[in-house]
């Protein structure tokens, strides 16, 4: 809708050419096309010569100025996108759109106070701005204020519905743990076509919910439309190793670390390569993770946690202890939204989500077989207690005798002490 009105004011300066020449409203023109068909460099390049021509009146001026401050935005390039934001604010102060950009470099440099300032001034001056509402819901999601953003994205989708909308929104109900209306939100926005952004949101939603199979369909489906999504390979190893498909797991990880190497990564790979046996590999990638953030007490923690895994593994008396790690929190990031960027183009959120699994508890039980653990099932599902028994949807733990018949049980925190009463009732029946 803006883009359409930058380019319907562009024309009108093509009609008026005599005015001011044709050349700077063939400038304007090409400038005003900026977001939709350019890419910002030669958004810029356009607005750039329409602002130095000289041949521009102020309105007209401000919103050249406005389209290659959105173009800085996407490269993105905020140290120059702020002049041109004031500069536009000088020339046309009743318009909301200069307000509102200047808002979203604010709030991509960081500074959530002035963003937010920015943005309510800009729906002060035009209440029908639906990028302002998205950019206060931003700073909310920011500030933790996940039922303010969720009004401000309901407002935003009600003016200009699109696909970035039901993302953000989508979060935000994750955030609340929410999940049947977060899944609901990003099936609207794949609805719209928002992209791998939106399978990926999905796909966190089912492991929440534990239905892994589901969630690898999404991860996969993101990757196939952003093969650079490094964290679609995070997510899709993350359920690998859940699954004890190490290998798979790890070229996943070996992937994500070629498109976005960090300590994570090369962390979770680690644990991969030592749930597979593979101890010199995953010391070397504890030390990498180290190596590359300063932060000698990984290779401690990583040298401390082999050596006394290894002793339980070739202790008879002691079970293996689960191969999974929580839902990675880093990879659970918030979507930044530079203004009008295209949704397929997942941009991630400098302050990751800290958000914790529902299924934390881990409970080890002494059942040694199936029809204690199918019990077990039955009266959890009974209790409404969510839960998940390790290895119901792999293959049980036939790696050797000393493992055979030992469980582990899922649950969220607040139901742990219930759980474990119907856990003791189920094992004295044996």
């Amino acid at each position: 809708m803006i883009a359409s009105m930058m380019r319907a004011t562009a024309v009108l300066l093509i009609v008026a050419g005599g005015l001011y020449g044709a050349t700077a409203a063939n400038e304007a023109l090409l400038c005003g096309q900026e977001p939709s068909h350019l890419p910002p460099d030669e958004a810029i390049r356009h607005c750039t010569a329409a602002i130095q021509s000289g041949g521009l009146p102020s309105a007209d001026l401000a919103v050249a100025l406005v389209s290659r401050c959105r173009a800085y935005i996407r490269k993105p390039d905020y140290a120059r996108a702020l002049p041109d934001c004031e500069r536009a604010i000088q020339l046309a102060p009743k318009a909301a759109m200069p307000v509102n950009m200047r808002g979203w470099v604010r709030f991509n440099s960081g500074n959530l106070d002035g963003a937010l300032l920015d943005f309510e001034q800009a729906i002060s001056l035009d209440p029908n701005l639906a990028m302002a509402y998205r950019g206060r819901a931003r700073v909310h999601i920011r500030q933790k204020q996940y039922d303010q953003a969720i009004r401000d994205y309901t407002e935003a989708a009600r003016l200009d519905p699109d696909g970035t909308t039901y993302v953000g929104r989508g979060e935000c109900y994750f955030h609340k743990r929410d999940y049947d209306s977060a899944k609901a939100d990003f099936n609207e926005a794949i609805r719209w076509g928002a992209g791998a952004r939106a399978y990926w949101d999905r796909g966190w939603c089912y492991i929440r919910q534990v239905d892994y199979s589901r969630a690898m369909v999404d991860f996969d489906q993101a990757i196939r439309l952003e093969p650079k999504f490094a964290a679609a390979y995070r997510a899709r190893a993350w359920v690998h190793n859940r699954r004890r498909e190490y290998d798979e797991a790890i070229r996943d990880y070996d992937q994500a670390l070629r498109l976005s190497a960090d300590a994570r990564g090369y962390y979770a790979r680690g644990r991969a390569y030592y749930h597979k046996g593979a101890y010199i590999l995953a010391l070397r990638d504890f030390v990498q993770a180290s190596w590359r953030f300063w932060t000698p007490l990984v290779v401690v923690v990583g040298l401390l946690y082999v050596l006394s895994r290894r002793r339980k593994d070739n202790s008879a008396e002691s079970p293996a202890e689960a191969s999974d790690e929580p839902p990675a929190p880093d990879d659970l990031e918030p979507l930044v939204e530079s203004p009008d960027a295209p949704a397929e183009e997942p941009v991630p959120d400098p302050e990751p989500l800290q958000a914790d699994t529902d299924l934390d508890a881990l409970i080890r039980t002494g059942m040694k077989d199936r029809t204690a653990i199918a019990l077990l099932e039955g009266l959890l599902q009974q209790a409404g207690i969510p839960f998940f028994v390790m290895d119901q949807n792999t293959v049980a733990r036939q790696e050797g005798g000393n493992f055979v018949g030992w469980w582990d049980i899922r649950v969220p925190h607040e139901r742990e002490a219930e759980a474990r009463e119907i856990i003791r009732a189920v094992e004295g029946m044996k």
